[in-house]
């Protein structure tokens, strides 16, 4: 009787067979969609034929629509993706809250540091009638806290926790660093340089907090006491 033959061994699986369709459908949308929104938004978040405070504020609403809105309800809707995956919810508020303090603890003295150089004097606050204004003071740190959560959902939200399901937290982090680092880039050097550091800090805060609540609220509460630091000690 002759033998059977043995089954022949399949082939490994290639990288891209092991995709799973909706998988591949989020992550590549999730990066397509930030590079055009982050260009979009350097060139035209900010109209130009308005004067300065108007346009700050347009900055504001089109930034949080832009980076915000419109691909959240494109993922839950389109690609039926939870926003809770991507850290729209409070996570383990226990751990971010630690990162919390320590990190505004770490940030305090550098802001009150940097303030006084003449390059932050003369770049902040963003909002000029802040300088003169209580009611501007309290106008422009609302219009920051809506902008800096679409800035935080775009960066410690949907990059961060997208990309962390296929390469991992630790490479994700550094990935969602590199563009945020870059849109620092208008402001003085040594903020973006620092941008560096805080965007693996806050990526690691989000990730392990599984949130990016906490660091939207540090980022603004680092930039409301860095306009309250110029304002309330100006440079003599």
């Amino acid at each position: 009787m002759t033998p059977e033959a043995p089954a022949c061994s399949s082939a490994p699986e290639s990288p891209v067979q092991r995709l799973k369709p909706p998988a591949t459908q989020r992550e590549a949308f999730v990066l397509i969609y930030s590079i055009l929104a982050l260009t979009f938004v350097y060139f035209h978040g900010a109209p130009r034929s308005l004067p300065q405070t108007p346009a700050l504020f347009a900055w504001f609403g089109i930034n949080f629509v832009v980076l915000f809105a419109l691909p959240a309800l494109l993922l839950r809707f389109w690609l039926g993706v939870p926003l809770s995956q991507l850290g729209l919810r409070w996570g383990e508020a226990k751990v971010w809250s630690r990162y919390f303090l320590v990190f505004l603890a770490v940030m305090l003295p550098v802001v009150l540091f940097i303030s006084r150089t003449p390059e932050f004097q003369a770049f902040y606050p963003r909002c000029d009638l802040a300088r003169s204004s209580t009611l501007w003071v309290f106008l422009s740190a609302g219009g920051w806290l809506v902008y800096f959560f679409a800035w935080e959902w775009m960066f410690r939200g949907m990059l961060l926790f997208s990309l962390e399901k296929r390469v991992g937290g630790g490479l994700a982090i550094l990935l969602q660093m590199i563009p945020f680092t870059m849109m620092h880039y208008p402001k003085p050097e040594a903020e973006a340089w620092s941008a560096i550091i805080a965007g693996l800090a806050l990526g690691l805060m989000a990730l392990r907090g599984r949130s990016f609540l906490g660091t939207w609220l540090l980022h603004w509460l680092v930039a409301t006491l860095m306009d309250l630091s110029v304002i309330l000690w100006p440079l003599a």
